[in-house]
């Protein structure tokens, strides 16, 4: 060490602590304010502090991404975690391929799971995707559809929560709002939920139960023996594009696949669901349409039969509406022990027409309940 330096050493080594400090004090103050900056800017802030606050439960932000591509009408935000996880994402789709491609992968793998509440026109899947389909008679010009509808999915990967699955839904209400501005659709915003109002799985009652209610057709009609003595899931929500009626076998069975108030529920004999708007190709590609051509939209929305689903079809206030009847999963099944073979004619028919019936008194259930008119049943078994 030289003269100077070891005349100096005392100062240069007082310089090193307060440069280690400053660079402390800089990260310090530099890493509150990248949580702050990201809060506020991801998504064109609209996640507000209180909702982003409560469905990143103290996760540290990291990175943020936005895009609209204005030609084609797409919108997309993820707002990710320091590690990598997803907080925050939203994905847009108007009318036309794209929003079909994306309906019909919904359909196919992630089936509506809970309606939405205040007449929302939505619903949740069972992974917490929040989907909502507002109308956009303005946004775009030479679409076919006589009420255009957009798809707008919210999903984040930390809600569970009561509190967390209200904040998520009323980020998913902001975001869609957000987006048919952005696109000029017109008409009213979607309004607010309630304060606390969350996805609604449904209420789950005995079967007699069901009487009278959205559901009544799994009441009124001829039940499969397994059916009989279970419990049925109504999910079905005024104002709502989806509707959901499941019939579970008793849980007895020992195929418990869900809970009622702490009672085990059986395998899902039936299930009927209501569908509102133009799908596109969504519907004829999954179990929860009619057996369809691919690709064929327009055959989505023709009455259909055959012995694993039944479909029929109206119109209600002016929009298209399908109404299914469709088995369980793996129902019917052989009984154990039982050699395994392809069902004969004979039961073929009694299948078409047990689901026949299924749909017919389904549909005309709620073409009455529902400013319906034009319903077209499938031919009989």
């Amino acid at each position: 060490m030289g003269n100077w330096a070891r005349q100096h050493r005392g100062w240069l080594w007082g310089s090193g602590c307060a440069l280690a400090v400053l660079v402390i004090v800089a990260f310090s103050v530099r890493a509150p304010v990248k949580q702050w900056w990201l809060a506020r800017e991801a998504c064109g802030g609209m996640l507000t502090g209180a909702d982003l606050e409560t469905v990143r439960a103290g996760v540290r932000l990291g990175a943020e991404q936005e895009s609209f591509d204005r030609e084609l009408g797409e919108y997309h935000c993820v707002l990710t975690s320091d590690r990598g996880k997803v907080v925050v994402a939203v994905d847009a789709y108007p009318g036309g391929r794209g929003r079909d491609e994306k309906l019909s992968y919904v359909a196919r793998s992630y089936p509506p799971h809970a309606v939405l509440p205040g007449g929302l026109p939505g619903f949740e899947t069972e992974d917490s995707l929040v989907h909502l389909m507002p109308e956009c008679p303005d946004g775009r010009e030479g679409t076919s559809e006589e009420h255009p509808r957009l798809l707008v999915g919210t999903w984040t990967y930390f809600a569970k929560s009561r509190a967390e699955k209200a904040a998520m839904l009323r980020i998913a209400v902001r975001m869609t709002n957000a987006v048919t501005e952005k696109l000029g659709c017109g008409g009213e915003p979607l309004p607010a939920p309630e304060h606390g109002a969350v996805p609604d799985t449904g209420v789950r009652v005995p079967l007699a139960e069901a009487k009278g209610t959205a559901c009544d057709a799994l009441a009124t009609t001829r039940i499969p023996a397994e059916g009989r003595g279970g419990r049925v899931r109504i999910a079905v929500a005024d104002g709502g594009v989806v509707g959901r009626c499941t019939l579970y076998a008793p849980g007895a069975d020992g195929g418990a696949t869900a809970r009622s108030d702490g009672e085990p529920l059986g395998r899902p004999v039936v299930e009927l669901t209501g569908w509102r708007g133009d799908w596109g190709t969504g519907l004829p590609t999954s179990s929860w349409g009619p057996d369809l051509p691919l690709g064929n939209a327009g055959a989505a929305w023709q009455p259909a039969l055959d012995e694993h689903r039944a479909w029929a079809v109206a119109e209600c206030d002016g929009e298209q509406a399908g109404f299914a009847a469709h088995w369980g999963e793996g129902y019917p099944r052989r009984a154990q022990g039982e050699k395994s073979e392809p069902p004969t004619a004979a039961e073929r028919k009694e299948r078409r027409a047990q689901l026949s019936a299924y749909v017919t008194a389904f549909a005309k259930d709620q073409v009455r309940r529902g400013n319906c008119t034009g319903l077209r049943l499938p031919d009989g078994p």
